[in-house]
């Protein structure tokens, strides 16, 4: 850690990696089954191919999992070497997003990069994208992370859009998050989870997977994200099929991109103001005339 930043979570060593509490002060308690070690890596960041089964959607999601976060993050190196893999869990005592407790100011995942200087690739893959709103903080402390280590590379995974329908009151907050994400393209990457990724995460974060599933694990057409609107979610994620919208500023991180880092890092409205019932319909679809085929970056998948 940085001097004079405070330390705020606990590691401790276990015999296939280590669990973190994010938060020094946190206890077990009979509400939230996974505290207080909320974070989990190495080998210890694997989960049972059930809870991967019923968060993810894979094959289908269920429907008695629909309050669980499930993110799984990469650390790499510019050449893609791995130098840490883990997983985050949300806290259901405290009402907390892995996305908020893992980006923490003098939390675990900045003290990892801290010490590890060559890292380059930050990977999460979770069944929601992050979102933004209230007493979450989640978009707010990605890019305050994003703004201290601005070599790294970030790219976010999702099974499935988290609270945009119209029906949320929050909605209007995520889906501006979204998008917010999608104009810092290259810099931070926003997709659905692509088909190779659900074998890649059987392989390294997933036990106790039935051989026939192994073998056979190419993401069904059917999932719960496949049932969603695409429509939605190209709209939200600046995507097309196999394009993106291209932000020359975002290649370069000039100091325009950086200024507007610095005030999508304050706290949104939606944490500072009660919510309100908002409405209106999704953002306009993106012009294609900017159109670019994605280029070519280490993927684990």
């Amino acid at each position: 850690m940085n001097p004079g930043e405070k330390t705020i979570f606990q590691e401790y060593l276990t015999n296939q990696g280590t669990v973190v509490k994010p938060y020094c002060w946190q206890r077990q308690n009979h509400i939230c089954g996974r505290c207080p070690y909320h974070i989990q890596t190495g080998e210890e960041a694997r989960v049972p191919y059930a809870e991967f089964h019923g968060v993810f959607g894979f094959p289908y999601r269920s429907t008695t999992t629909q309050n669980k976060h499930l993110l799984f993050y990469e650390l790499r190196t510019f050449s893609g070497r791995v130098v840490q893999k883990g997983h985050a869990t949300n806290c259901s005592d405290q009402d907390n997003h892995p996305e908020s407790m893992l980006f923490e100011v003098g939390g675990y995942l900045a003290a990892v990069t801290d010490a590890y200087e060559n890292i380059r690739y930050l990977i999460l893959c979770s069944n929601y994208p992050p979102c933004n709103e209230a007493y979450q903080c989640c978009v707010s402390k990605i890019y305050k992370f994003l703004l201290k280590y601005q070599e790294v590379t970030l790219r976010i995974y999702f099974s499935q859009l988290y609270h945009t329908e119209n029906s949320f009151p929050t909605a209007m907050w995520n889906r501006e998050a979204l998008w917010s994400f999608s104009s810092l393209w290259p810099w931070v990457t926003l997709q659905r989870l692509p088909g190779g990724a659900w074998h890649y995460l059987l392989c390294n974060f997933v036990y106790g997977i039935p051989g026939s599933k192994l073998h056979h694990s190419t993401r069904p057409s059917r999932t719960l994200a496949d049932r969603q609107d695409p429509h939605q979610i190209n709209n939200l994620t600046g995507m097309k099929p196999y394009f993106r919208k291209a932000f020359p500023q975002a290649i370069q991180k000039k100091p325009a991109v950086l200024q507007k880092l610095k005030a999508l890092s304050s706290p949104s409205p939606a944490s500072q103001q009660p919510f309100q019932m908002l409405k209106g319909s999704l953002l306009p679809p993106m012009s294609q005339s900017h159109s670019v085929l994605f280029p070519g970056v280490f993927l684990p998948f």
